[in-house]
């Protein structure tokens, strides 16, 4: 009798186990396929790893704040600088598209591109030198960003804080230097500015800089 009710709790469990997984695959397969019918992979490339222009990687980002910022671009809450090319923000792509997203779509979006594989690091030309990645990990280190993005930007403090390390070094400057001056709005941000106030373009640069050469395909 002992022996049949221990099958049955097992038995029990292994379904809701089975159901569990079901689900999380569901939500997976549900995230993908927003990411290729809603334009999502036109910008951001495939798997959110191989972005064109100064797009940001969202491949391997956090789950949370993924959803927060689809969030704030849907609601127009989120803003930013103006792209010189366009006379466009370069947040209106995303803007534009955003009523194609319901609740559920930015949510097994966001899942699925935390669970993939991170881009590899952006080949700089010329390449930076030692004494510029130094100077980059130095600034890093003294305006105190990895009290948030921790110690080489590949893992945030929070779930809701980006994961910086690895992203587009014109993508982290532009996001800086928004920051600094206010331009950017929305969420978090403002927890920013009491750090990024003290950073001049040239510690931005080489923050972006030594960032954007973090290897996350080897963590």
């Amino acid at each position: 009798m002992r022996a049949l009710i221990s099958a049955i709790i097992l038995g029990v469990a292994g379904v809701a186990g089975s159901t569990a997984s079901a689900a999380d695959e569901d939500t997976l397969r549900a995230g993908k396929r927003v990411y290729m019918t809603k334009t999502c992979l036109a910008c951001h490339g495939r798997n959110g790893a191989k972005p064109i222009m100064s797009y940001p990687a969202l491949a391997g980002q956090n789950e949370k704040y993924l959803i927060e910022q689809l969030e704030l671009i849907k609601s127009g809450e989120r803003s930013g600088s103006v792209d010189p090319a366009t006379g466009h923000p370069y947040i209106q792509g995303m803007a534009d598209i955003m009523h194609l997203l319901s609740e559920d779509d930015i949510k097994n979006v966001s899942a699925w591109l935390a669970e993939q594989t991170p881009a590899a690091p952006e080949v700089l030309d010329p390449a930076p030198s030692e004494d510029e990645l130094a100077a980059g990990a130095k600034a890093y280190k003294r305006l105190g960003c990895r009290s948030c993005h921790g110690k080489e930007g590949e893992k945030a403090t929070n779930k809701a804080y980006p994961i910086i390390a690895g992203l587009d070094r014109d993508y982290l400057i532009r996001q800086m230097t928004d920051m600094r001056e206010k331009v950017r709005t929305g969420g978090k941000v403002k927890l920013m500015f009491g750090v990024i106030k003290r950073a001049d373009d040239e510690d931005i640069a080489a923050i972006a800089t030594w960032l954007s050469q973090y290897d996350r395909t080897a963590d």
